[in-house]
This record gives structure tokens, C-alpha cells and sequence, in this order.
């Protein structure tokens, strides 16, 4: 996927019944179902897990059609609060790699990894992998991950291998798997659409693919553009961040031009970094009050932690101060040779008047902070910067 965006798209596997198996460990290895009153028969089945799935139960059935089908069943009346705690947790996760996430519902997600590589040194396979050995060993869930250089693909690549699946959809395969797959497989084509599709013949995704995009505007208007587009790995959809109020962290990571040895060099790559955060958390106007710093060393194993202050903050040197108080207590003054570091700030807020700051955070810094956040949109990251208030442990 050289020279192209790489996507995942990831799916937490059965959520709702896993969720409840994780609650209640005595019913993980049976057929389980959570319903809207399994105390009445004629309450419906909302999700289940791969077992039931065995006896044909299905999502939306009654429990009484379910119950003829697998007499066995164990029903479950749900537990929404629990089920947004572990999409929240497994969210937090997700933004340790990357702060470009569109949520799909509760248990879905694409991610925007393509800025990552390089920082994890990792293939997009090695990372999807590491998101999802993550979820599992901190969760106890399973996830699958479709990696492609679009949503549509990526979503196609999460829905083939399930439960704990990988599958990468690229230009090298992305013919072969398009053949294999219904129409019906693909997002945004619902029983209409198909039962159209089907009167003319297609019923494949490459049958899609190889009709002309001018015909199927004929027949279903700028939507028809938008499903060749998408069947074909071309459209270009953004990922849709959640509205302001709703993000979770802001950051930023980078890799180091050669490995980075001493501390001097450790305190300017942060002073870096803290800027480019605090400028972000300014231009959306937050405040933070946790920090989480990411250290990649030489030999590309991993350390991380991360600090909640009693005050919200989001100027350059605190951010610092508190990066690299973290980096100093993870690795002291010797320290094995560093090749990347990422700071993301948690617990944000949208900045109000009475809000608990820290003292840097005073009308005169502020002021001070948004002239240079405005020098360097005109004129560049270099042209002026704070004076640096090194603070030592």
C-alpha cells in the first residue's frame, strides 16, 4: 500500500455477548444470547455469540424462535453502561496508535494508521496485529481488523475472517477477494439496492466493478458513482473525527532522523512535540488533564505511561515538564538509544473561564501562545518559539 493511506477497520467480535461472558465467566462456553426481557418469550434476541450462531439464532428473532432452535440457549437482558465502558477502553487503545478515528457504531472503528508506520516501524499487518493481541490480553476480547487504502475495503476486509481475523485487502488481491464476495457484502447496499442489482444480473462485487459508473447513475443516480467508486478502492472519504466535544485525546509522535542518545537530545524532540500538542489543544480549545508518553527504543521494544494532574492544562511547557518526567522515570538518565516518541493527552474538556488551570495557563501566557501559534501558521514551525524551562528530577 506504498504511497496510498492505510485504513483498518476494526470489529470487536460478538461485543454485546462477549461483554456479558466477561461479566459472567460460567456461560463463555455456551450458546448465549442477550434480549431485550429474556423473562418473556416474546422479547427479541439483540446479539449472540458464535455458539448460538451454530443453532442458526438470529439477531431480531423472538426468543421463543430462538429457543426452538437451540433449547439450550442462555438468555441475558443487556448491560448498555458496560458495554460503552469497554468501547471507551477500547478506544483509549486505539488512540495509542493514532488520533485520526472514526467510531462506527459502539463495537466498530476505522483508523487512520498511514502516519504511524514510520513511528512503530511496523507493516500495516504488524500493527493491526498489535492492536488486536493488545484488545485481547487488556479486554479479554477479540477483535477483527480489515487493512485496505479505503473504508469500503477495509470494512469488506474486517467482515471475512471472523472471530480474531486479519485480512488485507491491496491492489495485489483486491480483484481475487471483490470475485468471492455478494453483493450484499458490501456497506451501503441494502435489500433494495440488491433486489435491483440481482434484476440485472449482479450479484457479485466484481460484477459491480466491472459495469460502467455512467450506467449506474442511469439507474441509481449519484449513488450508482458512489458504489463504483467505493467497489473499485477509489473513494477518498475522509475519516469523520467525532464532533469536538467528543474527541478523546490529541497528540502527536515522531521518529527521530538517528537514534537519540542523551538527554539534551530527548528534551528537544519533546519540546517539538509539546508544541505541536499544545497548538492542537488550543486551536480546538481544550484543556487536558492526563498525559501519556510513548517510548520507542532502538531495538524496537516499547515503554509507556501515563500521569492525571489535579489541574487542566494545554500550554507547551507543561506539556513538556510533564513528558518528560514521565520519560525520566521510565528511563532515567542512561538510557538505551531512543528512535521515536509520542505524547497524547487525555480527560479533555472544552475550556471554560472557571475552569482549574494550571498558574502558566494566565491571560498573558495565553495571549503569547496564540501570537506564535499565528507566526508559525504564517511564516513555519521555525521561525520563533518559547524559551526552554528545562525542569530536572
Amino acid at each position: 500500500m506504498k504511497d496510498r493511506r492505510v485504513i483498518l477497520h476494526v470489529d470487536m467480535n460478538n461485543f454485546y455477548a462477549s461483554v456479558e461472558c466477561l461479566m459472567n465467566p460460567s456461560i463463555k462456553n455456551y450458546a448465549v444470547a442477550v434480549a431485550g426481557d429474556p423473562n418473556k418469550r416474546t422479547g427479541i434476541i439483540l446479539a449472540k455469540n458464535y455458539l448460538a450462531k451454530v443453532y442458526g439464532v438470529k439477531t431480531g428473532e423472538a426468543i421463543w424462535e430462538a429457543k426452538q432452535k437451540c433449547p439450550s440457549l442462555i438468555t441475558v437482558a443487556p448491560h448498555h453502561d458496560k458495554y460503552q465502558e469497554y468501547s471507551e477502553k477500547a478506544h483509549a487503545i486505539y488512540y495509542q496508535y493514532t488520533d485520526l478515528i472514526e467510531p462506527f457504531g459502539i463495537d466498530e472503528c476505522w483508523l487512520d494508521i498511514t502516519d504511524s508506520l514510520k513511528l512503530f516501524n511496523a507493516t500495516p499487518l504488524e500493527l493491526a496485529k498489535k492492536i488486536q493481541t493488545q484488545i485481547h490480553n487488556e479486554l479479554g476480547l477479540s477483535v477483527s481488523i480489515g487493512i485496505s487504502w479505503s473504508k469500503t475495503l477495509a470494512k469488506l476486509g474486517s467482515d471475512m475472517k471472523k472471530p480474531m481475523g486479519l485480512t488485507v485487502i491491496d491492489k495485489n488481491n483486491h480483484i481475487d477477494i471483490i470475485k468471492k464476495l455478494k453483493i450484499e457484502d458490501m456497506i451501503m447496499i441494502g435489500k433494495h439496492t440488491a433486489k435491483k442489482l440481482h434484476a440485472m444480473n449482479v450479484n457479485t462485487l466484481y460484477e459491480l466493478y466491472l459495469l460502467d459508473p455512467q450506467f449506474l447513475r442511469q439507474h441509481f443516480g449519484i449513488v450508482g458513482l458512489y458504489l463504483h467508486n467505493a467497489v473499485s478502492g477509489i473513494d477518498d472519504d475522509k475519516l469523520i473525527a467525532p464532533r469536538d466535544e467528543d474527541t478523546k485525546s490529541v497528540g502527536n509522535g515522531a521518529t527521530a532522523v538517528k537514534d537519540m542518545r542523551d538527554l539534551d537530545e530527548i528534551k528537544d524532540f519533546l519540546h517539538d512535540l509539546s508544541s505541536k500538542v499544545s497548538r492542537r489543544l488550543r486551536a480546538h480549545g481544550f484543556l487536558a488533564k492526563t498525559i501519556h508518553l510513548t517510548i520507542k527504543y532502538a531495538d524496537f521494544t516499547y515503554s509507556s505511561a501515563q500521569n492525571t494532574m489535579n489541574h487542566y492544562f494545554s500550554n507547551e511547557q507543561d506539556i513538556f515538564n510533564y513528558s518528560y518526567e514521565i520519560f525520566y522515570h521510565l528511563a532515567g538518565e542512561k538510557f538505551p538509544p531512543v528512535r521515536a516518541l509520542r505524547i497524547c493527552t487525555t480527560n479533555l474538556i472544552i475550556k471554560q473561564e472557571d475552569h482549574q488551570v494550571n498558574l502558566f495557563d494566565n491571560v498573558k501566557n495565553e495571549k503569547l501562545c496564540s501570537t506564535i501559534d499565528s507566526l508559525k501558521e504564517k511564516y513555519g514551525e521555525n521561525v520563533i518559539s518559547l524559551a526552554k524551562d528545562y525542569k530536572e528530577f
